[in-house]
C-alpha cells in the first residue's frame, strides 16, 4: 500500500500556527496574488492563484499576510523528517506533499491505517500542522483519496472497493485533468470517472489524442504501475494554468504568472535545485474575433530546466 501525505493549506496553516490570533479566521497569504488560503477563506471561494483584489472582494474580513518562505521551508524539513522516519521509501512531490511506500512494514509498524494515523499524530504534535493522508494500492488512487479526505483526514481505499470509490467521482478529480479537458469531456456527456472507464480506450484517444486518451483511460480503470521513487533527479520543474476565454486584464494575467512562478520556484527550493533555462509557453485555441487586448506576457505554463 502507498500513502499520499499532503499538508493542509500549508502556508496559511504555518501562519495560523505561529500567530494564535489567526486561528479560526480567514487567512490569505500574499497580497498581489493569493499564494495560499486557509479553509476559512476557501469557504468564501478564495483560491490560488487568484488575484488579491478579487480574493478580498470575496472575503472582505480575511487577514492578508506576507509570505515567510524561511518558515515554510523549516516546517517542510521537519515534516519530511517524520516521513523518512515512517518509511525508508519516500518520494517528495512538492514542499508540502509526498508519497510513502509502506509495503513490507506490517510486522514492524502495523497496518497501513495504523501507520497513517501515527504519521498524522506525529506531524500534529511535533510540527503543529494538520495533514491529510490517503492510502491505496496505487499512487494515483492514494492522491485522489487524500483529496477526498481533506481537510485533516485519513482515508483508506481498499483493493476491493477501488471502483466503488473511484467511479462516482467527477472527471476533474483525476490527476492531470484540467479545466479544458473537463470542458471537452462534459460536452460529450462524460462527467464521472465511471463514464471514462466504460468508454473504450480508442474512443478516448479520438477525443483527447493519443497520450492523454490512454493516460486517462488507465487512471479511470486504476492502472498505475508507477512505483514510489527515492532521490529521483528531475530534468525539469514546471507548472501551468489554463485561464480560459473571457476578458482578462494585464493585471489578471500578471497574477496568474506570479502564481506559476511561485509554484515553480517553491518546488525548486524544496528540491534544492538551481535553474539554467527558463521556458515560457503560451498555448491557445482559435482566437476570438475581437480580443480586448494583447500582451506578450499571456502565459499558460512555465518550465525551468535544472542542471
Amino acid at each position: 500500500m502507498i500513502l499520499h501525505a499532503d499538508l493542509d493549506s500549508f502556508y496559511a496553516s504555518v501562519e495560523q500556527r505561529d500567530d494564535p490570533r489567526l486561528r479560526g479566521r480567514p487567512v490569505i497569504v500574499g497580497a498581489g496574488v493569493v499564494l495560499a488560503a486557509s479553509y476559512e477563506a476557501k469557504a468564501f471561494g478564495v483560491r490560488t492563484p487568484m488575484g488579491g483584489r478579487q480574493a478580498r472582494a470575496l472575503c472582505p474580513d480575511a487577514v492578508v499576510v506576507s509570505p515567510r518562505f524561511d518558515a515554510y521551508t523549516e516546517a517542510s524539513s521537519a515534516v519530511f523528517e517524520i516521513f523518512r522516519r515512517t518509511s525508508p521509501i519516500v518520494e517528495g512531490i512538492s514542499i508540502d506533499e509526498a508519497f510513502l511506500d509502506v509495503r513490507g512494514l506490517g510486522r514492524l509498524a502495523g497496518a497501513p491505517v495504523t501507520i497513517g494515523a501515527r504519521l498524522r499524530r506525529a506531524v500534529r504534535e511535533e510540527v503543529g500542522l494538520p495533514i491529510t493522508v490517503g492510502i491505496a494500492r496505487t499512487k494515483h488512487l492514494a492522491k485522489v483519496a487524500s483529496a477526498a479526505a481533506k481537510p485533516d483526514g485519513l482515508l483508506l481505499v481498499s483493493p476491493s472497493s477501488e471502483d466503488a470509490f473511484l467511479h462516482p467521482l467527477p472527471v476533474e478529480r483525476l490527476w492531470g485533468v484540467g479545466p479544458k479537458t473537463t470542458e471537452k469531456l462534459h460536452r460529450r456527456g462524460i462527467t464521472h470517472v465511471g463514464d471514462l472507464a466504460r468508454l473504450g480506450e480508442d474512443v478516448l484517444v479520438s477525443i483527447l489524442g493519443g497520450h492523454a486518451g490512454r493516460h486517462l483511460h488507465a487512471l479511470a480503470t486504476n492502472r498505475d504501475p508507477r512505483h514510489v521513487v527515492v532521490d529521483r533527479r528531475r530534468g525539469s520543474i514546471g507548472s501551468q494554468c489554463a485561464i480560459g476565454w473571457g476578458d482578462h486584464s494585464p493585471a489578471d494575467v500578471d497574477a496568474v504568472l506570479v502564481g506559476i512562478v511561485d509554484r515553480v520556484t517553491r518546488r525548486m527550493r524544496a528540491a534544492d535545485r538551481l535553474g539554467r533555462t527558463v521556458t515560457l509557453r503560451r498555448r491557445c485555441c482559435t482566437p476570438r474575433p475581437t480580443p480586448t487586448w494583447r500582451s506578450p506576457r499571456r502565459v499558460s505554463s512555465s518550465t525551468t530546466r535544472g542542471r
